[in-house]
């Protein structure tokens, strides 16, 4: 494909809405490109409104990597601030903008694009490779990641030797990602009028005590990890009470928890769990956990012959020394591991910290290049 044709197809998946869901346009689009092309492809439904997309090419005699990417993407904070329409791909100064060009329909773009220039070229390709394009990756937790899951469940990754994940890697290859615990603790009181509070129960009392013993077990979680650090908690929302008149009768605190496998995401939970059995042991407390997400940490090894492909194609062709590191953020690979814990990840794809902000951008020069750095990893990891 020529430059201007590569940039359409990018501008193309970035006109679509696909905030919050929505991904069944995406993957339609996918179908008929992939179809046009007579490349094997499928549609996996995983919600109304939302599905999966699967395509192949090779042989399948040999070995086996895949390519992942999402596509949906999250909302616009505020649009009237944006000085370019969020949907229209717009070119300035060698930059596309748009939701999503970062994080990441620039990188699914690349990874279609290398999948539809080798299998014009005829090339011989000793094995196969996989695009697993997901729905539901920016979603709330309840929500998070389905689409991985649906394509875990189902095996496609069973066979998976190197995963490719195309997010925005900025300058670095990343090769491991934090997990997150991501829970609501809710506490239930008895409402009353606050000038008789004996009346009723306060809800927030219990949930301040939580807090307090909570932070205590937190301050007591020193390992780390040397390629993903240390556990990092957050509380990111506190809840509670209808007015100011009133003895409030519920109230909540929201949590979000950065994992690592020196402090498994089981363990923590269960110290919650624990602190939470002992405040409702005093008099009147409700306490109750609702778990809204809990995604495990990934651990590759750098040093694996994927992942070390990867980053000597991207030096050379990016013409700069990228360092092999660990992510804080999460990715797909934190439920596509559950189907393949062997598996070799690597995650390169253009991209800037402009991910999840106004007028989000993407460099053309580097989605240029890393459709080469897709196409050079399959000729090479596959010959």
């Amino acid at each position: 494909m020529e430059k201007q044709e590569q940039e359409d197809f990018i501008a193309k998946l970035v006109s679509f809405d696909t905030v919050g869901g929505k991904e069944d346009q995406v993957a339609k689009f996918l179908k008929a490109e992939f179809d046009k092309r007579n490349i094997p492809n499928k549609i996996i439904p995983v919600q109304t409104g939302r599905s999966n997309f699967y395509a192949e090419i090779g042989n399948g005699n040999g070995k086996v990597i895949a390519f992942e990417g999402h596509q949906d993407v999250v909302g616009l904070v505020n649009k009237s601030a944006w000085k370019h329409d969020p949907f229209g791909a717009e070119i300035e100064d060698g930059k596309m903008y748009g939701r999503g060009t970062t994080d990441m329909k620039g990188g699914l773009a690349a990874e279609c694009i290398a999948m539809f220039e080798l299998a014009a070229s005829n090339a011989t390709i000793n094995g196969k490779i996989k695009l697993l394009a997901t729905v539901g990756e920016e979603t709330s937790p309840e929500n998070h990641m389905q689409g991985a899951q649906k394509f875990t469940e189902e095996g496609y990754l069973n066979d998976v030797e190197g995963l490719l994940i195309a997010e925005p890697s900025m300058g670095k290859i990343n090769f491991a990602n934090k997990g997150s615990i991501t829970y609501k603790v809710l506490s239930k009181g008895k409402a009353a009028h606050s000038s008789m509070p004996w009346l009723g129960y306060n809800a927030i009392t219990p949930l301040i005590d939580f807090y307090n013993e909570q932070q205590k077990y937190f301050a007591t979680l020193h390992a780390e990890n040397k390629y993903l650090g240390k556990t990092i908690p957050v509380m990111t929302k506190i809840e509670g009470g209808q007015q100011l008149n009133s003895v409030p009768d519920r109230a909540a605190i929201y949590a979000k928890v950065r994992t690592i496998p020196e402090e498994s995401n089981e363990t923590i939970l269960q110290h919650i769990k624990t602190i939470i059995a002992q405040i409702n042991q005093t008099d009147k407390a409700q306490l109750s956990l609702e778990i809204l997400g809990d995604k495990i940490p990934v651990v590759s090894d750098p040093q694996n012959k994927f992942t070390q492909l990867v980053k000597q194609i991207a030096e050379r062709e990016l013409n700069q020394e990228l360092k092999l590191e660990g992510s804080a953020g999460g990715t797909d690979a934190s439920e596509m591991i559950h189907g393949n814990p062997n598996m070799n990840i690597a995650v390169l794809g253009p991209g800037n910290d402009s991910a999840h902000k106004i007028d989000e951008y993407v460099e053309l020069d580097t989605f240029h290049k890393d459709i080469t750095i897709y196409k050079k990893l399959v000729l090479q990891y596959l010959s």
